[in-house]
């Protein structure tokens, strides 16, 4: 009820002010990354959890979330507003015994690593089943614990303890790798990811390190340890890679997210073990988002969390305004007039300048309420933390 009053007040008096509504163009650097929101708690209703372990993302659509207590995907708009949901407990079509890993390719399909019944399969976006293919086994597109699956152009890599590349249809097409700790082996690996140029990056989990492949097999890259300083693992489960070709490691055993470039060198870290927001608890899936939203299977806790990159603004809002701060360091451009202070006239220009924020700002630097768009919703946010 506050918040619709506030909304009222807030047109009311920006009907009678009066700001330029000219801009210039903006660009944004690289930064950390802000807790954004999060949704989930202990349950099997719509929302709920139980034992969440993978996550994905389409685009800048749903984000799926994979459960193994309760075996099923849901789907959810990116801000955590529950769509739908499909799977539960077996062997049957469409029914799941302990998965561990999904992936969704760019036409919108979804895979699904169902890894106690050591198969693959194959959703569309609604949750319609569309095929499957697997059975127990070292052979030919035969698994033993598939426990991370992986999409790139034109195929689905799975990863028991080694690789395994299939068509969308389950066609085998080729394998590498196997057990063991030496280059091009792995211990146990929980997360594969791919980026646009079809390079593989793995989280080689016992052996707490990454592996980077050309499409081929062939190894180009590695990096990481057993310990606790940057670059270095505690059973890393979660990878997943942005548009940059940066890549992300959800650092389980270190209750933690590390961030690498390509090649490995390390970019940034954030969290803690604890169930604040920011902390984790035993993380395991990882995703990002089109517009660079980190979301992380916080699986001890239950819940999915969503981060926001910190980005620098470089151009004002209005030729007639210095360029926006960060008042209070919290990753959010709240003082849009650059006067050094939040006040109603940054309301004002906010309003003013909404389309045009969208279409030329970093979004995260703007995006107060958290709901992954700029709207009126994020005028109301600013007035009310006045």
């Amino acid at each position: 009820m506050k918040k619709n009053k506030n909304s009222w007040i807030v047109m009311g008096m920006l009907v009678v002010a009066v700001l330029a509504g000219c801009a210039v163009p903006a660009a944004a650097a690289e930064g950390g990354y802000r807790f954004a929101s999060s949704w989930g708690q202990v349950g099997t209703g719509d929302g709920e959890f139980s034992t969440p372990v993978d996550v994905t993302v389409y685009g800048t659509g749903n984000v799926y979330v994979l459960e193994s207590g309760n075996p099923r995907v849901q789907a959810f708009t990116r801000d955590g507003t529950f769509v739908s949901k499909w799977g539960g407990p077996g062997n049957g079509t469409g029914q799941f015994t302990d998965p561990m890993g999904i992936a969704v390719r760019s036409d919108g399909t979804v895979f699904v690593a169902d890894t106690g019944n050591d198969r693959v399969q194959r959703f569309a976006g609604n949750g319609t089943f569309l095929n499957g293919w697997g059975t127990p086994g070292t052979g030919q597109s035969q698994f033993s614990t598939p426990r991370a699956i992986g999409a790139c152009r034109g195929s689905m890599l799975v990863i028991d303890d080694r690789i395994q590349r299939f068509m969308p249809d389950g066609s085998f097409v080729a394998t590498w790798g196997g057990a063991g700790d030496g280059d091009g082996r792995f211990a146990h690996p929980e997360g594969i990811a791919v980026d646009s140029a079809r390079t593989v990056f793995v989280a080689d989990t016992g052996n707490d390190r990454v592996q980077k492949f050309l499409p081929d097999g062939t190894l180009v890259a590695k990096w990481g340890s057993n310990g606790t300083g940057p670059g270095e693992f505690r059973s890393p489960a979660g990878i997943a890679v942005d548009s940059a070709g940066n890549v992300y490691v959800a650092d389980t055993g270190n209750q933690r997210i590390q961030k690498f470039d390509p090649n490995g060198s390390f970019i940034t870290v954030w969290g803690t073990g604890g169930s604040g927001n920011g902390e984790f608890d035993t993380p395991q899936g990882i995703a990002v988002d089109a517009d660079g939203y980190v979301y992380a299977a916080d699986t001890g806790n239950i819940r999915i969390q969503r981060f926001a990159p910190i980005v620098s603004v470089v151009k004002a809002v209005s030729p007639e305004t210095a360029l926006p701060t960060d008042t209070n360091v919290d990753g959010l451009y709240d003082d849009m007039n650059g006067n050094g202070r939040r006040d109603f006239a940054d309301v004002v220009l906010f309003f003013n300048s909404m389309t045009w924020i969208a279409s030329n700002e970093p979004m995260a630097a703007f995006d107060c309420n958290g709901n992954t768009r700029i709207d009126f919703a994020d005028v109301i946010w600013l007035f009310n933390n006045l």
